[in-house]
C-alpha cells in the first residue's frame, strides 16, 4: 500500500487558505496535519478549512515537533529562500510559492539546501497546470503554427485587495521585494520561458502608473531569446479593471491566441498586403471555455510527482531563470538600456 504523505504548511494567507491548505485537504495520498502562522486569526481560519488541524505560530515549532514529508512555503516574499531550506533542512520536500526568492544568491542556497538533504523541491507556477496553457505547449512541440517568431504575454487585473493580502505585504518593498513584477510577471515570464526557450536579455519600463504604492504596479518588456531570432513582449499590472488577459504567439505558418477569460484559437494561413486572399486563412477553436484553476490542479500533481520521484520541470533552476529576467527587467527600468539576463548557476 503506497504511503500517505503528511503535509504542513508555512503561513496561512490568501494563497494558502485559496489553494494549499483545501487542496491537500482534498488530495488522495497525502495527509493535511500541520500549519503555521505569527497571526492567530489566520490559524483560526486554517483550522476551520480542515479540523483537527495542529496550527503554530512559528514555523521552526512547526517543523520542530511535526513529521512531514511535505511544506508548503505561502509566507510574504521576502522569506521564501529561508523557509524553503528550513522545510529541506527538516527532510521534506517542497512546494515554494513564486517568487521561489528575492536574488540569485538566495537562489542557489536553496540549491545547496537541496542537494545536501538530498530532498526535492517544485516551484508554484501554477499557470502551467492551466489547460489552455497546455494545449499551446503541446501544439507549438508539433508545430501547429511552425516556427514562432513573436510572443505577446498580457497578464493584468486590480491588484491585491482586502481579503487577498490582509496585511498588505504585497506592496511592502521589504516584504515583497518589488509589485506586480514579481508578482504578475513571474508567472507570465515562466509561461514566455516555457513556451518559448531562454530568454537573453530584455528592455523593461516597471512603473507605479496609478496605485498610491511604494512598489510597482505596472511593467511592460521586451524580450529577445537566446536560441532563436524571436522576440517577446509581456505586460503586467495591478491596475486593470478589465481587458484583454492571455497569450498570442506568432508563427511562420498560423498564430495561437489564448484569451484566459474566454476561448483558445489557432488560425492558420496568411494575411497578404490587399487582404484579398483573407478567406484562405482558417480558425478553428481549440478551447471555449475559460482557462482559469491551474493551482487547483497543482497540489494533485505536485503530490504525484514527489510520490514518484516524477520531473515537472518546475525546479529551482527553472524558478531561478524566471528570477533572472525579471531582475533584469528591474535593472534594465532603472538603466533605461538593454540588460543581459544573467545565468543561473
Amino acid at each position: 500500500m503506497a504511503k500517505t504523505l503528511k503535509a504542513g504548511v508555512i503561513a496561512c494567507g490568501s494563497i494558502a487558505q485559496m489553494m494549499h491548505l483545501p487542496g491537500y485537504a482534498k488530495c488522495p495520498g497525502v495527509e493535511l496535519v500541520a500549519a503555521c502562522d505569527p497571526v492567530a486569526q489566520r490559524r483560526r481560519e486554517a483550522e476551520k478549512i480542515k479540523p483537527g488541524l495542529r496550527t503554530y505560530d512559528d514555523c521552526r515549532k512547526m517543523l520542530k515537533a511535526e513529521d512531514l514529508d511535505i511544506v508548503s512555503v505561502c509566507s510574504p516574499n521576502l522569506f521564501h529562500a529561508e523557509h524553503a531550506i528550513a522545510g529541506l533542512e527538516h527532510g521534506a520536500h517542497v512546494l515554494l510559492e513564486k517568487p521561489p526568492a528575492l536574488s540569485l544568491k538566495e537562489i542557489a542556497a536553496v540549491r545547496a539546501a537541496i542537494k545536501r538533504n538530498h530532498r526535492r523541491l517544485i516551484v508554484g507556477f501554477s499557470h502551467r497546470f492551466m489547460r489552455g496553457n497546455r494545449k499551446i505547449h503541446k501544439m507549438l512541440a508539433e508545430g501547429v503554427i511552425g516556427e514562432p517568431y513573436m510572443i505577446r504575454m498580457r497578464l493584468a487585473h486590480a491588484g491585491p485587495y482586502p481579503g487577498w493580502a490582509k496585511d498588505d505585504w504585497f506592496y511592502s518593498p521589504k516584504l515583497a521585494g518589488g509589485g506586480a513584477l514579481l508578482d504578475m510577471g513571474i508567472h507570465a515570464i515562466d509561461q514566455v520561458l516555457w513556451q518559448m526557450g531562454p530568454v537573453k536579455s530584455v528592455q523593461a519600463m516597471v512603473r507605479t502608473l496609478r496605485k498610491p504604492i511604494q512598489v510597482d504596479d505596472n511593467a511592460v518588456i521586451l524580450l529577445e531569446f537566446a536560441r532563436s531570432r524571436a522576440l517577446g513582449y509581456i505586460e503586467v499590472g495591478w491596475t486593470s479593471p478589465s481587458g484583454f488577459s492571455g497569450v498570442e504567439i506568432m508563427g511562420d505558418k498560423g498564430c495561437i491566441v489564448e484569451n484566459y477569460a474566454g476561448q483558445l484559437t489557432v488560425t492558420t494561413g496568411k494575411i497578404t498586403p490587399d487582404m484579398k486572399k483573407r478567406a484562405k486563412m482558417t480558425t478553428r477553436v481549440v478551447d471555449a471555455e475559460p482557462t482559469h484553476g491551474g493551482w487547483q490542479i497543482e497540489i494533485g500533481e505536485v503530490v504525484k510527482a514527489f510520490k514518484q520521484n516524477s520531473d515537472l520541470g518546475m525546479g529551482i533552476d527553472t524558478g531561478g531563470a524566471a528570477l533572472a529576467v525579471a531582475l533584469a527587467a528591474r535593472e534594465s527600468s532603472r538603466t533605461g538600456k538593454a540588460v543581459p539576463v544573467r545565468a543561473v548557476k
